[in-house]
């Protein structure tokens, strides 16, 4: 083995990694902003949770746990119900995530929106330590009675979390590298060119890509839908139909978005490194692995700038809530992900007119 050959091959690579700073922020700083991204993603405690205390005692003793509870960073108490269906109708609309019964005698009863594993994990232990530490000085017990949830399970499985986010990263992922890479295939080998010097518009050229791609999202969601109720038993409440439309309107978002960065692209390979730092961050910030709400707070805006952190929340609305066209959380998910579609086709265009 030649030394200096060794060495002349090594000096060469490393100055032509050095020319080319997408590379060189690829190699060097992705791995940073993944592992940083991971640590203030996953495992930090839910925030902001709304959560309803009924305090039927005459012993004063609710008041202590409301006291307790107002401590807590998760929570923020809400007293103003007065009887448990009103804080169950509230859970049903989405604007509490649990509600505590502190009664006169007997059982403490929890009701909880068991469609967030998370969440409800977390509204259990400060509800619990509350209790614990209001009769710290008692040396007491008060049982406390889990309720039927008002949505999921009493036992909820973590993979009825974590399927309709997963399969939203699915359904985008996919469809943004398909898009990127066989667009870019085009512009590489001359055929793009040849299409705009035959008088086609950009546009066109990007709503035709849209309209071949279209055939193949149909499939993609449709078999991801399938695999999740056929081969995992996922729990799918809501309509079915909703699920495939929306996914589908989430597919055509992503390759919009994938048109834009091929405009961007100079070759196949310069669209997987611009793809990779995408695909990362869409994957700890959109609430699929951990729920948005425990993000930091300075950080949650960015997570709902992204089109698939609407839908995730939209997809476990429809298969563990049941919800439907009816519920604004539904609504906002096919408005934001239309708009986000349209407002990438635009840039897309544009940018690819200023080449032209």
């Amino acid at each position: 083995m030649n030394a200096g050959r060794v060495y002349a091959i090594a000096a060469r690579k490393f100055a032509s990694l050095r020319r080319d700073k997408r590379m060189f922020g690829f190699i060097v700083l992705m791995p940073a902003i993944q592992i940083l991204l991971f640590g203030i993603a996953i495992g930090q405690a839910p925030t902001g949770l709304d959560f309803a205390v009924i305090d039927e005692s005459n012993n004063g003793f609710g008041t202590l746990i409301i006291d307790e509870l107002h401590e807590s960073e998760s929570l923020v108490i809400h007293t103003d119900y007065a009887t448990v269906a009103e804080a169950r109708d509230a859970i049903a609309e989405g604007e509490l995530w649990g509600a505590l019964l502190v009664p006169e005698n007997g059982s403490f009863e929890l009701h909880l929106d068991n469609s967030n594993q998370q969440i409800s994990s977390t509204i259990i232990v400060e509800v619990r330590n509350a209790m614990s530490d209001a009769l710290s000085t008692g040396g007491g017990s008060v049982p406390l009675e889990l309720a039927e949830p008002v949505y999921g399970q009493k036992d909820p499985a973590f993979i009825d979390f974590l399927a309709p986010g997963i399969m939203t990263m699915v359904c985008f992922m996919f469809s943004l590298i398909l898009t990127t890479m066989a667009f870019v295939g085009e512009r590489y080998d001359g055929t793009l060119d040849r299409i705009f010097a035959a008088g086609t518009k950009p546009s066109e050229v990007l709503v035709g890509h849209l309209s071949a791609f279209t055939t193949i999202l149909v499939g993609q969601v449709a078999v991801v839908i399938l695999i999740a109720t056929l081969g995992f038993d996922i729990t799918i409440e809501g309509s079915v139909l909703l699920l495939f439309v929306l996914g589908m309107l989430l597919g055509w978002a992503a390759m919009c978005f994938g048109l834009f960065i091929s405009s961007k692209a100079k070759s196949e390979f310069q669209a997987m490194q611009i793809n990779m730092p995408i695909m990362f961050p869409v994957l700890l910030l959109s609430g699929i692995l951990w729920p948005v709400q425990a993000l930091p707070t300075w950080i949650q805006p960015l997570s709902w700038v992204l089109p698939t952190t609407w839908t995730a929340e939209a997809f476990r609305s429809i298969m563990l809530r049941g919800w439907g066209l009816e519920s604004t959380a539904v609504q906002i998910a096919f408005a934001y992900n239309l708009a986000f579609a349209l407002f990438a086709l635009f840039i897309a265009s544009r940018s690819l007119k200023v080449q032209e």
